[in-house]
């Protein structure tokens, strides 16, 4: 499948958001900020089901890849509403953020 960013997309983010809506079925992402090397990375994302996540989650675990600071946390609004998950990396990772998106290109065969 083929995903067209939009327009105001952080070009530090690209890379990963393409992977991960591209080559993780039930996946998709719904917002990003590089955090600029002063905040930490972080990518919305929504899934279909939790079933969708386990490709995407080995890859954001350092045993796997090496690369440690990132995770993926299930939060809600202050309105107690619907739960999102955000993918969270450290501030400045954007190295590390590519080395994800390629593992999951490599090992995933999409893309």
């Amino acid at each position: 499948m083929s995903w067209t960013p939009p327009d105001d997309l952080d070009p530090e983010c690209l890379d990963l958001c393409t992977a991960i809506n591209e080559c993780v079925p039930g996946v998709v992402t719904v917002e990003s900020c590089c955090g600029h090397g002063e905040r930490p990375f972080a990518i919305w994302v929504h899934a279909d089901s939790l079933d969708s996540l386990p490709p995407l989650l080995y890859f954001l675990d350092d045993c796997h890849t090496g690369l440690p600071g990132w995770s993926m946390t299930v939060y809600t609004d202050c309105g107690g509403g619907q739960a999102f998950l955000r993918i969270d990396g450290p501030a400045g990772a954007f190295e590390a953020a590519d080395k994800i998106a390629c593992h999951l290109r490599d090992e995933l065969g999409r893309v």
